[in-house]
């Protein structure tokens, strides 16, 4: 008494094109209308406004997949999740040229040796930090003398901040006649 299912055909390339075309097209439509009908009056948030965002954020998931091949959450994630692949979900094959490879197998090397001149005895050196802790800290007695002399003289610090703006606006003036001079 069971009826025979008759034979599923299978979609042509052009309606599968037309498909994926549609189907992008409403993306992209949904993607543009539903903020905008979500902003229009009267505004309240209610389950018609909970259902255009989450339409605009499966539009825009759709298409970013579409054009990457990984979802949103995916590139905010960092994860690669399976091979890329293209909108018909055929899987896109990465093609590295001999030179591209010979480029990144230098770079590859060369922050390796990076690494390794950066460890002592197993442990990464502090000296870069300590050199630029050390200019961080000369800077700032430098400054403090500055602010303690124009405070001596009697500045205030409003005619302290107008001097630091007008150092920063004529920089590239100042620069130019202390070249003259010397």
């Amino acid at each position: 008494m069971s009826h025979p299912q008759p034979p599923q055909r299978q979609p042509t390339p052009s309606e599968t094109d037309r498909y994926i075309r549609t189907f992008h097209n409403v993306a992209l439509g949904a993607l543009i209308a539903c903020p905008i009908l979500a902003l229009i009056p009267p505004r309240k948030l209610d389950f018609f406004t909970f259902g255009l965002v989450g339409t605009t954020a499966y539009s825009a998931n759709y298409l970013t997949r579409e054009r990457t091949g990984r979802s949103i959450w995916q590139h905010v994630g960092g994860s690669k999740a399976g091979p890329d692949t293209g909108p018909d979900g055929t899987v896109i094959e990465s093609v590295v040229s001999p030179t591209e490879r010979a480029n990144l197998d230098r770079e590859l090397q060369y922050a390796k040796e990076e690494m390794q001149r950066m460890q002592v005895d197993g442990r990464v050196s502090a000296e870069p930090n300590h050199a630029a802790r050390s200019a961080r800290e000369a800077w700032k007695a430098q400054r403090e003398k500055e602010i303690q002399d124009d405070l001596d003289v009697g500045k205030g610090f409003g005619e302290m901040i107008m001097d630091q703006i007008s150092d920063v606006i004529n920089w590239r003036k100042k620069r130019d006649d202390d070249d003259d001079d010397g």
